[in-house]
Order: C-alpha cells, then structure tokens, then sequence
C-alpha cells in the first residue's frame, strides 16, 4: 500500500488509476467514494483512458459526486474518442437506456460496434440484444445469434444465456443445453439466477436440472429482480477498470517501483511505461 501511494503522489497514474479502485472497494483502505473519485480525476487528467472512464462511472452512479448522466455521457464519450472499449461500450449503454440523457439506439449500436471490434463481451451481448429486438437496427435473429454466441466464446454468461434461448426456440436442444452449460461455469450471480428463474418459470422445457443447478451454485432460492436479456447496466458494470484486473496492475507498480531505482533511472534517462 505504501508503494502505491508514493507512486500515486508521483504522478503515476495506473497506481492512482488503482488507488481510486481500492477506495471504492475498501480494500485495504477506507471505503471512501469521494477519494475515489479524486483518484481517478487525477488520473484522467494526466491522460488515462481507464480513469476517464471510471469518473464518467462515478457520475453515472454517484459514487462521491452526485448522479450526473450528462456528465458522466461526455467523459464516456473522451474514453471513446481515445479508442477505449469500455468508452465504446458505457456510451452505448447511457444511449439505450439513460434516464438523463436523450436515447438515441441508432448512436447506441454504433458504439456497441466499435466495442465489439476489440472483443468487448458485454459489447457483444448488447450488440446481440439490438439485433434481437431491433433496438437501432433492424431485426436480424442470425446477426443476434453470432453476437451472443461470440459473447458466449470470451466468457460472457448472458451472452451463453441468451444464444441457448434461441437456439432452444429454433429446436436446437442439445445446442441450446451446452450454452445453458457454458453460462453455468461463466455467469455472474445476477445471471445465474435469471438463467433459473427463465428454465423453472415458462422457459423451454426440459431444463429444470440445470435450473436447479444454477440455483444451488446461488446458494440460495432468491427472488429474481432482473428480467431475462436485460442486465441491469450497473450490475454487468461493476468490477473494471478498463477491463483490467486491479490487483495485477497494483503487483505491477509496486514490482516497477522496488526494482527499477527511480532515481538511478532518472540519472540514466530511462522511461518505463506501464500500460
């Protein structure tokens, strides 16, 4: 920790990219939104896409400013503009469902799209879902099934979900069951419980073990509160920073910091750049 925060004092932004993140979890420091936010300000300032992301989070959600959708829209829309998948993707998402901005779905496609291009799951699963409904785009039922099924291969447990729906309404049913398996070892708790709630309550026939399944890796027989092929935005969200898992890139500072000497690198002209 103490390392981290040097490099964060420094100026160095993936350590104040990860400090923010600690923050928000309470790991290893307070939970404290508002630091957070600082944090990642800081970061963004200086150039980090992942922290320009993350302040357009913390107005989306209020995490230490108030909820500002507006806001949070542009510093989506400068993570995308400097080609972050997770720009792409937190654009589209205000853009299909805001509640503080105008939707524009025909926009919100395009960006899914672009997040799409570097192999962004959730991209993929929400690119899926337009196709499916015709959110922006026209109904395309065979473009849907390629995005969840490209969804499903990078290990997105709603886009496994959602393709093994369609197959199972195409009476693909051994296809279908290996996709309510694939989601099993991959979903998040939220989709775990709609994959059981969709196979016990009116869903396909013949699934019920693999509900009952998905059910007893919950732990618990909770009420469902997501609805089937819609994903809350904050619940499918949560845990980023760009993608990147936050502990590796804390060992990363902390190893650049021990082993490179700054100040012997500094006397010898050496930049380390750490992405």
């Amino acid at each position: 920790m103490s390392w981290i925060r040097f490099a964060a004092a420094k100026g160095f932004r993936a350590a104040q990219l990860v400090l923010g993140q600690m923050h928000l979890g309470g790991q290893g420091v307070p939970h404290d939104p508002q630091a957070a936010y600082e944090w990642f300000a800081r970061a963004a300032a200086i150039g980090s896409l992942e922290a320009r992301n993350m302040v357009g989070r913390c107005h989306e959600l209020g995490w230490g400013v108030p909820v500002d959708q507006a806001e949070a829209l542009r510093h989506y829309r400068r993570a995308a503009a400097g080609g972050l998948a997770w720009g792409f993707y937190n654009v589209g998402c205000l853009l299909l469902y805001g509640e503080g901005v105008r939707r524009d779905h025909a926009e919100a496609v395009r960006h899914f799209a672009a997040a799409a291009e570097q192999g962004h799951a959730k991209a993929l699963g929400l690119l899926g879902r337009c196709h499916e409904e015709g959110w922006g785009t026209p109904v395309d039922r065979e473009a849907a099934m390629a995005c969840y099924r490209r969804a499903a291969e990078v290990g997105d447990g709603w886009g496994a979900l959602n393709l093994g729906l369609l197959l199972a309404e195409a009476g693909l049913i051994a296809e279908a069951a290996a996709e309510f398996e694939r989601a099993l070892v991959t979903a998040t708790p939220n989709c775990l419980a709609a994959l059981a709630d969709t196979l016990e309550r009116g869903g396909p026939p013949g699934f019920e073990p693999i509900a009952r399944r998905a059910r007893q890796t919950l732990g618990q027989g909770q009420d469902i509160v997501e609805t089937v092929r819609a994903p809350s935005e904050a619940a499918a969200r949560v845990p980023e920073i760009g993608g990147r898992a936050p502990r590796t890139v804390a060992f990363a500072v902390a190893a650049w910091l021990r082993l490179g000497r700054l100040r012997t690198e500094a006397a010898q002209g050496c930049r380390i750049r750490l992405r």
